[in-house]
């Protein structure tokens, strides 16, 4: 041992503590950002159109004085970040990861839907946002799906129940590392992280199915999420919190699910009494004058400058 320390003394020799660095994971992370921007297929707009849609999707949670700090936000919330950080794994070259962190996003999706199916999320998140209760199993959260009105019929159409297990299959394998195709190793072809254009666009293909499936059953849970609503001309900067689309966050899921989905769910929306009663309400009212808006602003630039 005292040679063995002398020795290393002697050549000066620092042991490195492994073989990847943080000098490979930022060239992986360029890598990847110089493939994106010379793809001819317009990947980087699909991508920030997943984001915006699944972050402008999070103004249809309900907002009331019943359930506000009540947790029943946070499944949807933890969900969003989790999609970022997994994104940015991914372009570090951190792909078993971002496939594991990936299937959060879905898990955390579904939970938020899940303690809300019968409107009383206030009472079903407690036990669960307090860390007072395990997570519900994913299977027994998409059996409860069934409860949602419409939902059998957006399952039988769509194959939602059967498109998430295979999805959520698929990523558990990189949470248990389910032989070498589900390793960090086959992923990146090598033992430190290292740009590799098939694991990319893997992650890509199944990080867009998870949002447009999400967005899918949020709108079937909400569908008054799919109907565009004048909410700037009636309430200018006070429109209300939660529970309600603009017409710009709409375009957005729109194209992120697609037509069939978009046509089925516009039927569903234009078929509910519920839902064309508060369209019916919301449109009824008066637009917001030029003097009223104005009134708004200075209201608004005044508390931002005493804040």
């Amino acid at each position: 041992m005292v040679r063995e320390k002398e020795l290393l003394k002697k050549l000066d020799f620092i042991p490195k503590p492994s073989i990847n660095n943080h000098d490979k994971i930022v060239r992986t992370y360029e890598d990847s950002l110089n493939y994106l921007k010379k793809d001819k297929s317009n990947l980087e707009k699909e991508i920030a159109l997943h984001f915006l849609a699944y972050y402008e999707i999070g103004d249809l949670i309900p907002q009331t004085l019943d359930n506000v700090g009540s947790g029943h936000y946070f499944p949807y919330s933890e969900s969003y970040s989790e999609l970022e950080n997994s994104y940015e794994l991914c372009l570090e070259g951190f792909y078993s990861y971002a496939f594991a962190a990936l299937r959060s996003v879905l898990e955390l999706g579904i939970m938020g839907i899940f303690f809300s199916v019968n409107d009383n999320e206030v009472e079903e998140v407690r036990l669960w946002i307090t860390s007072n209760q395990r997570t519900p199993a994913f299977r027994k959260a998409l059996k409860r799906l069934k409860e949602i009105p419409y939902f059998k019929e957006f399952d039988n159409r769509f194959k939602f129940k059967d498109n998430v297990l295979e999805i959520y299959d698929h990523l558990s394998g990189f949470i248990h590392t389910r032989g070498y195709k589900y390793s960090s190793r086959s992923k990146n072809r090598c033992n430190f992280n290292n740009f590799n254009e098939k694991a990319l666009m893997e992650y890509l293909n199944l990080m867009f199915s998870v949002v447009s499936n999400l967005i899918g059953l949020m709108i079937i849970k909400y569908p008054i999420g799919i109907r565009p609503l004048p909410l700037s001309e009636k309430f200018g900067l006070n429109s209300p919190s939660g529970g309600f689309l603009e017409f710009y966050q709409i375009s957005y899921i729109k194209a992120v699910i697609g037509d069939d989905k978009t046509v089925f769910l516009e039927d569903i929306s234009n078929n509910s009494s519920e839902v064309q009663g508060i369209v019916n309400e919301i449109e009824s009212l008066p637009d917001l004058s030029d003097e009223e808006l104005e009134e708004q602003f200075k209201l608004f630039d005044k508390w931002n400058n005493e804040g």
